[in-house]
């Protein structure tokens, strides 16, 4: 890397027991130059080495993020982050962790890898979706994970008509429909039944959420599709808060009849510093509980 002037730090704000943790880290990046920022929503976890920046501010100005926390909160950072191509290194306090890799204690050496320049990024896909009302386009944002329409709780089930590069696939009778990027494949999706798709594919999965009917089944489309997804009136009028766009499960907007949603593949990526000598088979072991053989 060029220039590690500043890096950010994005801190689940709820985590018990890790000031000490993150004034040894600022303390350890200081020592090599670096200027430390943070959040305001992590202020009160924070030592006094490090300056609080809005977050818009740490997203401009970071050359290198480091998140501390789960996965939501890496997928937080890079909603954070926009479209700005910066390596993230993600510090494991969450319970999965498919995406925060690093325990505290090895975030060190990978860290020596980055100032040493040695070390090997992961770019995962993001997904971009827009929410058009009568041709205006009302709504735009990313997803790392998914993006995600679903009824509410008391809702009957939704129809979603479903169009993949201008051709008709199906109207899906369904509680909802999930979107997924091959990093979200191991999130909603496959709680759902969707399948296992490894990151490095270039694709996009579509996983029914409890179809009514059996043979809607979880299709995978080339990354260069563009989905359209429209709701059908063809059962009867629904109330227009009963359905809702999800954005990796943090934001949203409520969906309309006559909205038109297009989900294509996102410009931007997002760039994770990789642990060396991953093996991506063995977190699936490992998260997933699968046998040893």
């Amino acid at each position: 890397m060029a220039s590690l002037e500043t890096v950010g730090l994005v801190v689940k704000p709820h985590l018990k027991d890790i000031t000490a943790y993150l004034a040894n880290l600022a303390a350890w990046l200081g020592a090599r130059g670096c200027r430390v920022i943070g959040e305001p929503s992590a202020a009160h976890l924070l030592p006094p080495t490090v300056t609080v920046v809005p977050s818009e501010m740490l997203a401009a100005q970071s050359h290198l993020v480091i998140v501390i926390g789960g996965d939501g909160t890496m997928i937080y950072a890079a909603r954070l982050l926009g479209s700005r191509d910066v390596p993230v290194l993600g510090v494991n306090y969450g319970y999965l962790g498919y995406l925060t890799e690093y325990t505290p204690e090895t975030v060190y050496t990978a860290l020596e890898r980055v100032f040493a320049g040695t070390f090997r990024t992961d770019v995962r896909m993001k997904l971009e979706a827009t929410v058009e009302r009568l041709g205006v386009p009302r709504l735009t944002a990313q997803a790392v994970n998914d993006c995600v329409i679903t009824k509410s709780m008391l809702a009957r089930l939704v129809p979603i008509e479903c169009r993949i590069g201008g051709q008709f696939v199906s109207i899906f009778h369904a509680d909802g429909l999930i979107i997924a990027t091959p990093t979200g494949s191991t999130a909603y999706s496959l709680s759902a039944g969707g399948p296992i798709v490894h990151p490095a594919m270039q694709a996009i999965v579509l996983t029914p959420i409890c179809p009514h009917t059996l043979t809607n089944r979880p299709l995978v489309v080339p990354d260069t599709s563009e989905i359209e997804l429209r709701l059908t009136t063809e059962r009867g009028p629904f109330n227009v808060e009963d359905v809702f766009l999800t954005f990796d499960g943090q934001t949203g907007c409520a969906v309309e009849p006559e909205d038109r949603v297009v989900i294509r593949k996102s410009a931007s990526v997002l760039t994770l510093i990789e642990p060396e000598g991953k093996d991506y088979f063995q977190l699936l072991r490992d998260k997933l509980k699968w046998g040893n053989g």
